[in-house]
């Protein structure tokens, strides 16, 4: 599509800002921009040839906890790697999730229904994918081995009862 060739060099032009932005006058636009970058993490792949260049960028800001964003660059990296491996949303959020994005809140606490009545509420974060949900639960119940993993999945309570995924990202539904 024609406005994925415009995400490239956008993304260039929001590292450019955030590795250039040191300054207090400059913070308020730099965290803007970082949570332009997480948003876009988590729908688009970026380019090939800006995709090494993202990854070292985002590793670096966020390796350093001294740095000002280290948490927010720790959190698209995680984005871009949910995304390259799963595909990303592939639903833009709703007004309400994106007013929320960009205050800075990117997870919310769902609700779980186990078997037996059980109700669990897990924090789901702007890139969680089933496997996510069900490797905590698994985790909490003891669980470890991989082999364990298979024998779960989530069902989406709608009308229908559909279930998702291990890939499926969870802000989707």
């Amino acid at each position: 599509e024609e406005w994925q060739l415009c995400l490239s060099p956008s993304c260039a032009r929001i590292m450019r800002s955030c590795a250039t932005s040191p300054g207090s006058f400059h913070r308020d636009s730099c965290q803007r921009g970082w949570r332009l970058l997480y948003i876009l993490a988590a729908y688009y792949k970026c380019s090939e040839v800006l995709r090494p260049f993202l990854l070292v960028f985002l590793q670096d800001a966020s390796r350093h906890p001294e740095l000002p964003f280290h948490g927010i660059a720790k959190a698209c990296e995680q984005n871009l790697r949910k995304t390259l491996q799963f595909g990303g949303r592939s639903i833009f959020p709703s007004s309400m999730e994106l007013k929320a994005m960009v205050a800075g809140r990117s997870a919310k606490r769902q609700l779980f229904l186990l078997p037996g009545g059980i109700e669990r509420h897990l924090k789901i974060k702007t890139c969680s994918v089933a496997l996510d949900v069900i490797q905590e639960l698994c985790c909490e119940m003891g669980l470890q081995n991989p082999e364990a993993l298979e024998e779960y999945m989530l069902f989406v309570v709608t009308d229908r009862g559909e279930g998702l995924q291990e890939d499926a990202m969870l802000m989707r539904t």
